[in-house]
């Protein structure tokens, strides 16, 4: 994984999953940060920030949970990490 620069090796399927379930009025973008990061006009745009995390994703999880938070934002979460220790995705401020 390392040698290829990625953090995982199948497609996020959960969330994607989550996105087609949403109201279809809803804007919606989808970042993958296997594949590239999100942008500042990514951030502005956004009301609600959806995560999704496994445990080896952990440090850039919370991270991300503290920037959303910081901008103002509402952040919701989901995925094997925050499922297995929901203390620490409210800890980081979801």
């Amino acid at each position: 994984m390392e040698i290829a620069g990625l953090k995982a090796v199948i497609p996020p399927l959960g969330i994607i999953t989550v996105a087609a379930l949403l109201p279809s009025d809803w804007g919606i973008r989808f970042c993958d940060r296997n594949v590239t990061h999100e942008t500042d006009a990514d951030w502005q745009w956004c009301d609600i920030v959806i995560l999704s995390a496994m445990l080896v994703e952990k440090q850039d999880f919370q991270a991300l949970i503290r920037k959303a938070v910081q901008l103002g934002k509402k952040v919701a979460v989901g995925g094997p990490y925050p499922a297995s220790v929901p203390q620490d995705a409210l800890d980081a401020g979801a």
